[in-house]
């Protein structure tokens, strides 16, 4: 089982990140606790993503994602996030 690399600090508003297959890009517009008013619920944190590149069509341009699964596709290699610290 791979190692945890990233965690829920590394998703910021205006992080870019790449789908490595596709080399479609994503920016991350809002974080959303999907129980907020829901009572005695634990917080379940989705992401409001924008693509944009070969494989995003009107379909997937603007797609929600559990931030979970987003660790998760960023832990197993198949997105990267971009942008000014990253190489």
């Amino acid at each position: 089982m791979p190692l945890k690399k990233h965690s829920t600090e590394d998703l910021k508003v205006g992080t870019l990140i790449r789908d490595i297959q596709t080399g479609d890009l994503a920016l991350l517009i809002k974080r959303v606790d999907l129980f907020e008013y829901v009572e005695d619920q634990a917080p379940l944190w989705i992401w409001e993503i924008t693509w944009t590149g070969p494989a995003t069509d009107s379909y997937n341009r603007h797609m929600p994602f559990i931030e979970e699964a987003v660790l998760g596709l960023l832990d197993g290699g198949v997105w990267e996030i971009k942008g000014d610290d990253q190489p």
